[in-house]
């Protein structure tokens, strides 16, 4: 597995470089560290003094990010031997999506939050484009991880669970994990009155049809060797992923992109967002 791993010297830049003690050792590890230049067109500013001015912030600059990236390199764990470092004058957010794209890169991991003013659990601009635009996976930490064995994976359909499984397929945690498969079903909804019984009955078969569909998503983790239990909720996929990561209490959720329906918002919508602000968890986004 090849992961790239960003780099601002934040504190949740730390926390990402301490998260890989969770991960099997990949095949590449790049870390990558980009600040774009102050703008400098100012009227009053003349063209030598601008130059000279962005030369000497290019040279400081390069010595931080080089300074970053090699004290992140020695608190790597100690069998990473595949290690590059990239540092350039640049967007953060095009600089890691470009490398990402020419390295084809299985995995991102970024802080929910750099350097800026605002100091909350929540996704910074630059990592909801990074999120929103990355060609791989993405694994967005906000905290310390302790460690990585719980895992919830929240699937509406086929293409959920296909994504998700190709990337567990790569094996990349260092130790046995536990999956639940979660998969919420929207409650049964009738163009004409019913009764107490018939919406019953409805939901029955509502629920027996996802959990059919959940144990053959299951059945898949298990052959490959993965510790997996499936359960199924009933009502506002929202609603229903946020209470069971709160009664789970997963160290990582795993969700994917491609959804429809109550769940098509997946990408950075109502439930995403929703996760990024109430639960203390990485959330990985597979696609």
């Amino acid at each position: 597995m090849k992961i790239i791993v960003a780099i601002d010297g934040s504190p949740c830049s730390t926390f990402v470089v301490q998260s890989l003690a969770h991960f099997a050792p990949p095949e590449e590890c790049t870390l990558v560290h980009a600040l774009a230049l102050p703008d400098l067109s100012y009227p009053l500013i003349t063209p030598d003094v601008r130059e000279e001015a962005q030369r000497e912030i290019t040279a400081r600059l390069r010595q931080e990010g080089e300074a970053l990236l090699q004290d992140a390199e020695t608190h790597l764990p100690s069998d990473f031997s595949h290690i590059q470092r990239i540092h350039q004058i640049g967007h953060p957010v095009d600089v890691i999506l470009d490398t990402a794209r020419s390295s084809q890169a299985h995995l991102i991991l970024l802080g929910a939050r750099g350097l800026g003013p605002v100091k909350e659990l929540i996704l910074g601009s630059i990592s909801h484009r990074i999120v929103l635009h990355a060609p791989c996976p993405t694994m967005v930490v906000k905290a310390p991880i302790q460690h990585i064995k719980k895992i919830l994976l929240p699937i509406e359909g086929e293409e959920d669970a296909n994504t998700a499984i190709q990337f567990l397929g790569l094996r990349p945690f260092r130790q046995s994990v536990d999956i639940q498969v979660f998969s919420v079903w929207p409650q049964p909804q009738l163009p004409w009155p019913t009764t107490i019984g018939q919406t019953n009955v409805l939901e029955i078969q509502a629920l027996e049809e996802a959990q059919t569909k959940l144990d053959h998503i299951a059945e898949r983790l298990h052959k490959m060797n993965y510790s997996c239990q499936s359960q199924v909720g009933l009502g506002n996929p929202a609603l229903a992923i946020l209470e069971q990561a709160k009664s789970y209490q997963p160290d990582l959720i795993i969700m994917g992109t491609h959804s429809r329906g109550g769940l098509s918002r997946f990408l950075m919508g109502s439930v995403s967002h929703s996760l990024h602000h109430q639960t203390p968890c990485p959330v990985l986004l597979v696609r």
